[in-house]
């Protein structure tokens, strides 16, 4: 009976217990003010703006070599097509015999003969 009792007033705890509310989430969007917040940290700091926003950097050496700095993800890898992700865009790289000749977590270059590089 005593364990019955217990089960009881432990049922009855618990269903007058008061529900925690949470405090509502914060606006987790951009704020207008970043992109002036980001130019006056890069114009402190003597940064570049694509440095600070991590925008992608595309550097093209004739057409047998390019080098993407700040990229995502490799999407695809063939030897006519590379794609790869930004955190702005997608870049497609279109060519023939295409190789990767390195990739760091943070740059990539592509060998080959380049044809066209496209932006999505």
């Amino acid at each position: 009976m005593e364990a019955e009792k217990e089960g009881i007033s432990l049922r009855k705890k618990r269903e007058y217990r008061v529900k925690h509310r949470h405090s509502p989430k914060p606006d987790s969007k951009p704020s207008i003010n970043e992109p002036v917040i980001a130019q006056k940290i890069s114009h402190l700091f003597q940064i570049p703006d694509d440095m600070l926003a991590s925008a992608p950097i595309l550097t093209g050496y004739g057409s047998h070599r390019f080098c993407v700095e700040n990229y995502r993800n490799i999407i695809e890898y063939t030897e006519e097509v590379i794609r790869i992700q930004t955190k702005t865009c997608r870049i497609h790289i279109l060519g023939k015999r295409l190789v990767i000749a390195y990739f760091r977590e943070d740059a990539m270059c592509v060998m080959g003969d380049i044809s066209c590089v496209e932006y999505h």
